[in-house]
């Protein structure tokens, strides 16, 4: 595959992630770009961070119902550049029909500080800028991959401050399989701290973390299988493309930061039972990360009014960012039934 072919392709995932700190655009909608900030703020498993600083992005009206919306670990509060075919007009994150509400998630960029940071302390800091913001009651917070399970603390936390909740790709907790892959990824990320290997420490986590994003169909089909030698060297097609992946993301993403949140997922542990809001569920049928049946586990346990959807996709995990018509279907009638 060419560097060119390699290029267009990666540009097809939406697997991008954007500076902090972007000029508003007018023509998107924003009502304003901006920070909260928190002299300290306690962890649930002890420690607090200190002068902690909540980047976030609001479109639409003020007047409008408040959405809140979160993505995995590498999305930002640029809500209409990661989920751009679910945002604007005529789409469930319509800033004609809402004020949405995006953020960047808090970590710990401090590696002598080892402060973990769970999924409730995400919800928590969210309180405080809905707070900021005068806002009482939230129409519906979604959340898909890690934003489905900070969703589901922060619905476990904060009932009465949420109508709906909408939560893709994730569930009350993980599979071992995906804890120990994170586990690995870790390895390498403290392995490329100590060593100062930053860069390469990040691609190659990055580049673990894909094969689990996809599904086993998908990368069989799309890449060919047969050998590369060249030089005494053996690679592969799929080999070439994770190394391209893990080389564009650590060039934006910050070490600590990748550490950070891929602890906060391992920490996740919500009790459905405490969840009482009004929730739809969404599973991805060749998810092997987060595989349907948990999401479907997690809605069924539940104690609030819950419906379970499937949607079908050729990629996996990521048929969250990549299954946009499928997505739609679900969560615009699921959201227009309160309207």
């Amino acid at each position: 595959m060419t560097n060119q072919a390699i290029e267009q392709d990666y540009d097809k995932t939406v697997d991008k992630w954007q500076p902090l700190c972007r000029k508003p655009e007018k023509s998107i909608g924003f009502i304003d770009t901006g920070t909260i900030h928190l002299q300290d703020f306690a962890l649930l498993h002890g420690g607090k961070l200190n002068s902690v600083e909540l980047y976030y992005n609001r479109y639409g009206s003020i007047h409008k119902p408040a959405l809140i919306v979160l993505g995995g670990i590498s999305s930002s509060r640029n809500l209409h550049e990661w989920w751009a075919e679910l945002f604007g007009e005529q789409k469930p994150l319509n800033p004609e029909q809402f004020q949405i509400i995006g953020i960047d998630y808090i970590a710990n960029h401090h590696h002598q500080y080892p402060n973990l940071i769970s999924t409730f302390d995400q919800a928590k800091i969210i309180n405080e800028l809905l707070e900021q913001l005068n806002i009482n009651r939230a129409e519906a917070i979604i959340g898909s991959s890690y934003g489905g399970m900070v969703a589901l603390a922060f619905a476990h936390l904060f009932p009465q401050k949420l109508n709906k909740l909408i939560c893709i790709a994730a569930a009350h907790m993980n599979t071992q399989k995906s804890i120990a892959q994170r586990q690995i990824q870790q390895q390498v990320l403290e392995l490329g701290i100590a060593s100062g290997k930053t860069q390469q420490a990040v691609s190659i986590a990055r580049q673990l973390g894909f094969i689990s994003y996809r599904s086993q169909k998908e990368l069989e089909h799309r890449f060919k299988s047969h050998r590369i030698i060249e030089q005494q060297k053996l690679s592969y097609e799929l080999v070439d493309y994770l190394k391209y992946q893990g080389e564009k993301f650590a060039a934006k993403f910050d070490i600590e930061r990748y550490r950070s949140l891929s602890q906060s997922i391992d920490l996740h542990k919500v009790e459905p039972k405490g969840i009482v809001t009004e929730a739809l569920f969404i599973g991805i049928d060749s998810d092997e990360l987060v595989p349907a049946e948990l999401v479907k586990e997690t809605a069924m346990s539940c104690r609030g009014t819950t419906q379970f959807q499937i949607i079908h996709s050729y990629y996996g995990h990521d048929g969250f960012l990549l299954e946009a018509e499928q997505l739609a279907n679900c969560i615009t009638p699921f959201l227009r039934n309160t309207l």
